[in-house]
């Protein structure tokens, strides 16, 4: 082979290979760019707030599952009552007044019920006791002035009216705005005429019509005021 043949085969031997290097190069991918600066801050700062938020999403996740244990165990013990400051010397203990709850109220309102159920069968001593025991139990309660009224009406029922005055008394002078204080007033009056006195028996006749004057003992004193006049 001559000279001027070989250089001419390595001069295409060269440009093949030349032409299949371009080819095998992708021509779409751009050259990778520098990440600058500012970018790179940005980035740090977002991967910052995601670990904040996945933190606080483990806290509630937490919490959420602690309320739900709590939530089905049994009810906790009851508060023990802190113990009152003892008096000091030389100075009384301050007093304090108990109202009675709703159910010792309920049954002072069965015991006097038995009570009257207990006069009504004329078992007067039981019954004077049930009403005292009502009394007992709440001297400021609504059933109070029932109490001594009917406690005056079993002394009455057996004949010693100046007990039973003794208890209607007890009515008008302490409980003198309710509702029994008319009735142990008139009846008052009616001891008076058992025992004789009827001058006295006027006069409280009268006095239940000038203070309660719209009440049925009223119309009732009215009644008799007229029927012993004579």
């Amino acid at each position: 082979m001559t000279r001027a043949a070989i250089v001419l085969l390595a001069v295409g031997l060269a440009a093949c290979s030349s032409s299949r290097s371009k080819n095998d190069e992708p021509s779409t991918i751009p050259p990778p760019q520098p990440v600058s600066p500012s970018t790179d801050a940005r980035l740090n700062d977002l991967q910052t707030s995601l670990t904040e938020l996945l933190e606080r999403l483990d806290v509630l996740n937490a919490r959420i599952a602690r309320v739900e244990s709590l939530s089905g165990t049994p009810a906790p013990s009851p508060v023990t009552a802190v113990p009152q400051p003892t008096a000091q010397a030389g100075l009384p203990a301050p007093h304090r007044e108990t109202k009675p709850q709703p159910l010792q109220t309920a049954q002072i309102a069965d015991q006097y019920r038995q009570a009257l159920m207990l006069f009504a069968q004329g078992k007067h001593a039981a019954a004077r006791a049930a009403f005292q025991q009502v009394f007992d139990a709440d001297p400021s309660g609504q059933l109070a002035d029932n109490a001594l009224f009917w406690i005056g009406e079993t002394y009455f029922a057996t004949g010693d009216f100046k007990n039973a005055m003794r208890y209607y008394a007890r009515v008008t002078n302490e409980y003198a705005d309710q509702n029994k204080a008319p009735d142990a007033m008139f009846k008052t009056g009616i001891a008076f005429e058992k025992i004789g006195d009827l001058g006295m028996a006027r006069r409280t006749f009268e006095e239940c019509i000038r203070k309660y004057p719209y009440s049925t003992s009223a119309a009732s004193a009215t009644a008799e005021l007229k029927r012993i006049k004579y």
